[in-house]
């Protein structure tokens, strides 16, 4: 349950996932498939579209193929993002894509697991246990995953039988975590490229305790907390602690975003004064 080292090649990829607030068009000779279940019909444009890609025609095949090529040399988004690699039919990819987009919380609450975006399946992978894995993502029907993120492709491997193994455990999604997936990216997105999976996990990994952090600090804004985790990747652990950050803090949470405004104005000299423990 991990990334390959070498992305698999484009072309050995059965389907493709498009997220349609992404690209609200294609040419209506693709054999486009709505994932959404009857019930949710009326916000069709919220869900994505499967492509089998075997079903295009073999001109309009070669010209995807191309397309997604070229921008592996370059930081053009492409407009398909992820690929799927799987030996199973159209009607039973399809079925399982639907079932995993949409589930409820604790208190039946239903959301829209967004594993069609990159950016948030890039954290799951991270995020969720192999149990949390296998009940809510259809790995045992789709083993391959590639998705294009920071600039590249990678290409996710589940091995069904390692997951199986170590599927015990708590089966319930971490709500509250998932919910933090668009704040992590916010604060990665002003981060420098990191095209190594296994670092940018860390860093998320880091991100989203700092942000948890900053909640406990009761900073009052995402701005704030955001701004925090920033500071926190570079800091001190536990900065947060140091006297006169204590002081600084305690004036932060009684006026939205002063933390970040202060802090936009503070040198390297400052900043070892403030932390200074």
């Amino acid at each position: 349950m991990d990334y390959l080292p070498q992305h698999l090649s484009l072309g050995e990829h059965q389907y493709a996932v498009i997220d349609r607030l992404r690209v609200p068009e294609l040419p209506e000779s693709w054999p486009l498939i709505e994932l959404i279940s009857p019930m949710l019909m009326p916000q069709a444009h919220l869900y994505p579209w499967l492509l089998p890609l075997h079903d295009l025609p073999p001109g309009e095949w070669h010209s995807l193929m191309k397309d997604l090529a070229v921008n592996t040399k370059g930081y053009l988004s492409p407009g398909c993002v992820l690929l799927l690699s799987s030996s199973y039919s159209v009607q039973e990819v399809h079925s399982a894509l639907v079932s995993a987009l949409y589930y409820q919380d604790e208190t039946g609450t239903g959301s829209i697991l967004r594993y069609f975006d990159p950016r948030v399946l890039f954290h799951l992978h991270w995020m969720l246990t192999p149990a949390q894995i296998i009940n809510y993502l259809p790995v045992k029907k789709i083993p391959f995953w590639t998705l294009w993120l920071e600039g590249q492709w990678q290409s996710l491997s589940f091995n069904v039988e390692q997951i199986v193994f170590a599927s015990g455990g708590n089966t319930r999604l971490p709500m509250k975590q998932l919910q933090r997936c668009g704040q992590i990216n916010e604060v990665l997105a002003q981060l420098p490229t990191d095209k190594n999976m296994s670092t940018r996990q860390n860093t998320s990994r880091k991100i989203d305790s700092l942000l948890l952090q900053a909640m406990e600090c009761q900073l009052p804004t995402r701005e704030d907390q955001n701004a925090f985790a920033l500071h926190g990747l570079r800091l001190p652990d536990k900065f947060w602690l140091a006297p006169k950050m204590k002081s600084f803090l305690e004036k932060a949470r009684q006026a939205p975003e002063y933390y970040l405004d202060e802090t936009n104005g503070w040198d390297e000299c400052f900043w070892q004064d403030m932390t200074h423990t």
